[in-house]
């Protein structure tokens, strides 16, 4: 959120000179997220540490069927793109977009005030690409990440998908699917136009349809525990 606001707060009754108070927030938030992670590095290290007693296992932890496995490894898979993806960017396009982002504001003002109204329009449509190019690679490289946490979290839950394992296996390969196909698209649009665009929605329909389906899944389940003799 304090990311978010950092366009539309700016630098209105803040104390330092660079930053304003949405940055401020949006720095404690993810100063709050790296503590948080201590914390639980810190229960992991405490948790290998204890001595093992006769804990009933865990479904969850001990599952290993192919959906899991197939969400599971798709999911880090995915991240991992991402990360090629915004290594990619960073290294080749980010500073010579921010340069080119100046000489265009730069022409469409000096051809503007020259009375060259052709140029200075050309400069407005080449800003407008450029501001297309930026759009879709963040996006692309949010999305892509943002569905292969989403996978992985899904792999671990999929006990509780009360399915068959053939229609866990066709939902799971439904939402990687579409996971896939929607960053993709979204990084073709600015060559395909509409088409990529439409492709990148399908995308999306798929990973919705295969959420859905797999929540008809969780449904069944708690129907599964109430039909139990003596279950509450």
């Amino acid at each position: 959120m304090g990311v978010f606001l950092i366009h539309y707060v700016g630098l209105v009754g803040s104390p330092f000179a660079a930053i304003g108070w949405a940055s401020v927030f949006a720095d404690f938030g993810g100063f709050v997220a790296w503590l948080v992670c201590i914390f639980e590095l810190a229960g992991m290290w405490k948790y290998f540490r204890a001595p093992r007693g006769t804990a009933a296992p865990d479904e969850l932890v001990r599952d290993r069927s192919w959906s899991s496995r197939a969400l599971l490894s798709g999911g880090t898979v995915l991240v991992f793109i991402g990360f090629l993806h915004g290594s990619y960017y960073a290294g080749m396009h980010l500073f010579s977009y921010e340069t080119r982002d100046s000489e265009l504001l730069s022409a469409m003002t000096t051809k503007a005030a020259a009375g060259d109204s052709a140029a200075a329009l050309q400069a407005v449509a080449d800003y407008g690409q450029l501001q297309g190019a930026k759009a879709v690679n963040v996006a692309a490289h949010a999305h892509v990440i943002e569905f292969g946490i989403l996978a992985i979290l899904l792999a671990f839950f999929q006990p509780y998908v009360f399915l068959s394992e053939k229609w866990r296996r066709i939902w799971a390969v439904t939402l990687l699917t579409g996971s896939l196909a929607l960053p993709v698209f979204v990084l073709l649009e600015l060559q395909w136009g509409l088409f990529a665009g439409g492709l990148a929605d399908i995308g999306g329909l798929l990973v919705i349809v295969a959420l859905f389906a797999m929540l008809v899944g969780v449904w069944r389940y708690t129907g599964k525990l109430d039909s139990v003799a003596g279950a509450a």
